[in-house]
């Protein structure tokens, strides 16, 4: 059905994360192209470590050159956990990269943020502003989702989010498991939910 896929974002889709016995590190990406049949074609443009703007300005336009008909953009985390939120600022650069992929023509994947606050050993205090601007960020995605009919991924109540041993070492990233858990849901989501 999909002819080319391509993502944006950064290391959530980039793939990184700990190896864990029975499960090769691969990212969602791959799971999810492998599970097509046949199998998928794909870009992942994601890197680690950026926060939105980045991915607005380094993948949006050589995402939008490849003339994909399925696009994922996941983004977010680090604008939150590296502590540069700005809730403006982040609005603009999902708005302006959703709807440049609408206009294109291609379906868009997206994903809510989980709530980073039930894994990391963060101060009571810290804990409450990551969970707020965790909030906030999960509110412009899903004003988002409404508005342009996305394929919307809700990590932020999915089984997973809660169950460590689908993340790794670190509790940001996912293991080699979480990946695999990851790619089902979207591809189970996007099979249901065709647009």
């Amino acid at each position: 059905m999909w002819k080319h896929f391509v993502t944006l974002g950064d290391s959530f889709t980039e793939g990184i994360g700990d190896e864990v016995e029975g499960a090769a590190l691969h990212s969602w990406v791959d799971h999810f192209a492998n599970l097509h049949t046949p199998e998928l074609q794909y870009t992942n443009l994601a890197k680690r470590g950026l926060v939105s703007q980045e991915i607005r300005v380094t993948q949006l336009e050589k995402a939008i050159a490849l003339q994909p008909d399925l696009v994922s953009l996941i983004a977010g985390a680090n604008d939150i956990l590296k502590g540069r939120w700005n809730h403006n600022q982040y609005k603009n650069d999902m708005e302006l990269m959703v709807g440049r992929i609408h206009k294109s023509g291609a379906a868009i994947i997206i994903a809510n943020l989980p709530d980073f606050t039930v894994r990391l050993p963060l101060p009571i205090e810290q804990q409450h502003i990551v969970k707020e601007q965790l909030i906030e960020a999960n509110e412009i995605l899903q004003s988002l989702s409404n508005e342009y009919k996305l394929y919307h991924i809700d990590c932020w109540n999915h089984p997973m989010a809660k169950d460590n041993t689908l993340w790794s070492k670190d509790l940001i990233h996912p293991n080699s498991r979480g990946y695999r858990v990851i790619a089902e849901t979207i591809f189970k989501h996007v099979s249901v939910n065709i647009k």
